[in-house]
């Protein structure tokens, strides 16, 4: 392994303006007394990536640590039970085509719904709203989750959709604070300055769903290639909670879990990059789930 390559952002600057749109007023039914998302459907449900190397823009770098992070997220989500299906580099219309044949997707024997997307991301200058990278064009974050509210996927009314993105949220860095341990070792954790520019969030009113980003807002997302982390350093934090906690805790109690190893135990390696260099970097995530959700494993129909 080079000690000389640098840990990376996925960011870059490059937005469009904004479409707006109302929502409207869905009634979903709610089983007031349970606690728990259903999982005993007879399937775990489909586990999307969309994940992107390269593209067609010169300005955007390649991504060339995508395949390992393909990889282990779809050990990590078949794992768990999940029908696994990798999309990779497609166009904005391709894009915004596999989302709407998702959504149109009867998903009445499925648990829940995850989808995963790896790529570059920032914030426009003049609205200030976040977007994505596809491998031609721009795509607000918006687009991600638009598609699976109560009215657009009845199927998926009162069931867990989760959203994993690995993009960076703007070009801010964060130095952190130093503080002792127990150990009376320096460490370093999460301190965001208060006097940057915050971003528009736009987020959805519709309830069970979860957004979890790399990184908080306004902020870089790294990718890192020292010590035992050969790419995005949320996802391998990600599917490291996950294959060692699926079996035992909740949802919520394994994404705590993964905000405090990536705040904790990541700081940007960068020498080159003073701005950069020795960074932290810390996830941050929405929620609008009503329900505690497991992975347990789901029983054979025979038994």
């Amino acid at each position: 392994m080079s000690l000389s390559r640098q840990d990376e952002p996925d960011a870059c600057g490059l937005g469009k303006e904004r479409e707006s749109k109302s929502q409207s007023l869905v009634t979903v039914p709610i089983e007031r007394e349970r606690k728990h998302y259903n999982i005993h459907h007879k399937t775990r449900g489909k586990a999307i990536i969309f994940a992107y190397s390269e593209y067609s823009k010169s300005e955007l770098p390649r991504r060339d640590f995508a395949p390992h992070d393909v990889q282990i997220c779809t050990k990590a989500f078949k794992r768990l039970g999940y029908e696994v299906t990798v999309h990779w580099n497609f166009r904005k219309r391709h894009f915004l085509n596999i989302l709407d044949e998702v959504r149109k997707a009867d998903h009445s024997e499925s648990d829940s719904l995850v989808i995963i997307f790896m790529s570059h991301g920032g914030v426009e200058k003049l609205s200030n709203n976040e977007y994505l990278w596809t491998s031609d064009a721009p795509v607000y974050t918006t687009e991600l989750w638009r598609n699976f509210t109560p009215e657009n996927c009845p199927t998926l009314v009162g069931k867990p959709k989760m959203f994993f993105i690995q993009a960076c949220r703007g070009t801010g860095s964060d130095k952190g604070v130093k503080l002792k341990n127990d150990f009376g070792l320096k460490v370093e954790t999460d301190a965001v300055s208060t006097t940057k520019k915050k971003e528009d969030l736009a987020l959805p009113i519709c309830p069970d769903m979860l957004m979890m980003w790399a990184s908080y807002p306004g902020t870089y997302a790294f990718n890192s290639y020292h010590g035992v982390i050969n790419g995005s350093v949320f996802l391998h934090y990600l599917v490291e909670v996950l294959d060692k906690w699926a079996e035992r805790e909740d949802l919520f109690s394994m994404l705590l879990r993964l905000t405090r190893e990536v705040a904790i135990h990541y700081e940007a390696y960068c020498p080159s990059e003073y701005q950069m260099h020795k960074s932290k970097q810390i996830p941050y995530l929405f929620s609008t789930l009503t329900k505690n959700m497991h992975f347990f494993e789901k029983k054979s129909n025979l038994e």
